[in-house]
């Protein structure tokens, strides 16, 4: 029984997600209603705060969602240490899922949601780097990098019409990506190739 519990909240949860993106691609995020979420997920108005409780808290999950499902897509070419590939996944990440990535990213999601982002993010990434950190200049390279690149999505996000997806992932590569590989994030006892 409990099984089938966990799969009902599963679907519960994937339908809420989906609709406040699918709803997030036809409306301002201010104007969306927790009763427009519930009515398109196709669930009653009190399930939606069996799980969430608040529009701001579903905000939140699809943004770990879908910062989970990039980073777990772009970590092999970091790996690889190729920077311009991760720099072109991201992009082509972020235009894929447009709408909720300018509401998460560069609208009105809030601090909250922003900040979530950038924990998963710091998190993953600390796994990916292989060595555990030296010291403060380690984690302080680490928050910069994806601060700096949430930065530059915001940035870009508000001027698509101007730069597209290969410019804005060349930005990353030269502005963030490769300085901070240079200076930072070596394993301990000496020098790396430069990849953060």
């Amino acid at each position: 029984m409990s099984i089938a519990l966990d799969a009902r909240v599963v679907r519960t949860r994937n339908a809420l997600r989906q609709a406040m993106i699918d709803l997030a691609s036809e409306q301002p995020l201010d104007a969306i209603t927790v009763r427009a979420i519930a009515a398109r997920a196709d669930v009653g108005y009190a399930t939606f705060f069996r799980h969430y409780t608040d529009k701001e808290a579903l905000l939140a999950d699809v943004a770990d969602v879908l910062t989970g499902d990039f980073l777990a897509q772009v970590q092999p070419l970091l790996h690889r240490k190729d920077r311009r590939g991760a720099a072109r996944s991201l992009c082509a990440f972020v235009e894929s899922r447009l709408a909720i990535h300018q509401a998460l990213i560069a609208g009105g999601a809030g601090e909250t949601v922003r900040a979530g982002m950038l924990r998963q993010t710091l998190e993953t990434l600390g796994r990916v780097r292989g060595a555990a950190p030296r010291g403060p200049l380690d984690d302080l390279l680490l928050f910069h990098l994806t601060s700096s690149i949430l930065n530059l999505l915001a940035w870009w996000l508000h001027n698509r019409d101007h730069v597209d997806a290969e410019t804005m992932a060349e930005i990353i590569e030269r502005a963030v990506l490769t300085p901070v590989g240079a200076i930072g994030l070596r394993p301990p006892g000496g020098l790396d190739d430069g990849a953060a």
